[in-house]
């Protein structure tokens, strides 16, 4: 009864809740929900840990019908405080909302348990159409962006700086704020995050040719992947670039 009241204060949560909501959920996609929450749940305990202690047993405490509802629970023991749960399953719920909202590495994440929550996400689909995950009553809403935001963290494992070219489009201010440059030759497009005061000069060159400079993360096979943009150019359209005889003009040259 005290483990119940301490849950349910919302201030040491020791167990954490997958909501999935869909026409149809198909065993496999239930199993391996429970699997990669399961994961998350044992890198980063694993990482927090550092040895010092056991790791944290963690059981299925409940599971609910209609929208589904998968909790589970850390149980405590002689060697594993209450408090050391709290903390696995707070830096969790912290960590999917930062990968949610950010191409950035949580505290104690591995790159398993990058991926699995990569994976819990990729979940949503035709049967799937919402994914939530947390403590108590807070929930995260898992979507395409945290799928896009892992990709660039273990994905893109090189960084230099350099300049991108491409054709400014898709401005995206939901999140941290973005646009993507497409390459004319491969169509491939490149992330661009900028600060909120380069968004005048962004939205002025939305459909132009332009150049970005900054700190580039590429995959193994050379793809870019995104730029932290520092600087820009925009490229003149070819009906203002000089003419022939403009230029011939301007040589001194004559008809």
């Amino acid at each position: 009864m005290e483990q119940q009241k301490l849950v349910q204060s919302g201030e040491r949560p020791t167990s954490l809740t997958v909501d999935i909501d869909g026409s149809l959920l198909p065993f496999d996609k239930f199993r391996k929900a429970q699997e990669e929450l399961a994961n998350i749940l044992h890198e980063v305990d694993q990482n927090l840990g550092e040895k010092k202690r056991p790791s944290v047993n963690w059981v299925v405490s409940s599971v609910t019908s209609g929208s589904v509802h998968l909790t589970i629970q850390g149980i405590a023991t002689e060697r594993v405080a209450m408090a050391a749960i709290a903390e696995v399953v707070t830096t969790v719920e912290k960590g999917i909302a930062t990968l949610e909202e950010h191409p950035q590495r949580p505290p104690f994440f591995s790159d398993r348990a990058l991926e699995s929550a990569k994976c819990l996400a990729s979940l949503i689909g035709k049967d799937i159409s919402t994914i939530r995950v947390g403590a108590n009553s807070k929930r995260v809403n898992l979507t395409q962006h945290l799928v896009a935001n892992v990709d660039e963290l273990i994905g893109a494992r090189y960084k230099s700086f350099g300049s991108v070219e491409g054709v400014l489009n898709a401005i995206d201010l939901s999140q941290k704020p973005l646009f993507r440059i497409y390459d004319l030759l491969t169509g491939k497009g490149v992330k661009c995050h900028f600060m909120p005061g380069l968004i005048d000069e962004i939205k002025d060159a939305l459909g132009k040719r332009v150049s970005v400079y900054g700190l580039i993360r590429s995959r193994e096979d050379g793809q870019k992947v995104s730029v932290e943009v520092e600087d820009m150019e925009v490229f003149p359209n070819e009906t203002e670039l000089p003419s022939i005889k403009d230029i011939i003009g301007i040589l001194g040259g004559k008809d």
